[in-house]
């Protein structure tokens, strides 16, 4: 998650909630139990909550859990700041710079990938 993203606190592999709340609808259901046994900053209750399902976790890191605490409070009262689940992203446009492969994905030639070892 990048250092300015709205969702962003102290933990160093936080989930953005918007990931988590695509799994909470695809694979429960409402107030099913959603469990998170490495809670961190609660990413997957503040989903199951604002979902309308149960949450439990455990997180040892005293300073995780107390952000937990707090982001979970948040989503029960409709103030907890995220990326609204569906929003677009961003699209760039014909004339940004991107990133481009470093191999050839033509039909018909042979891609060579590198580091690719063959046996």
């Amino acid at each position: 998650m990048k250092h300015n993203h709205v969702e962003k606190t102290i933990h160093p592999c936080q989930f953005p909630i918007e990931l988590i709340e695509r799994l909470v609808l695809a694979l429960t259901n409402p107030n099913d139990l959603v469990v998170d046994p490495y809670l961190g900053v609660a990413s997957a209750a503040c989903a199951a909550v604002l979902h309308g399902r149960r949450a439990a976790g455990a997180e040892i890191v005293p300073e995780y859990a107390r952000i937990a605490r707090e982001r979970i409070r948040q989503a029960f009262e409709g103030r907890l700041r995220r990326r609204p689940l569906g929003r677009s992203i961003y699209q760039p446009g014909p004339t940004d710079k991107i990133a481009k492969r470093p191999w050839s994905e033509t039909p018909g030639e042979t891609a060579e990938l590198p580091f690719v070892v063959r046996i």
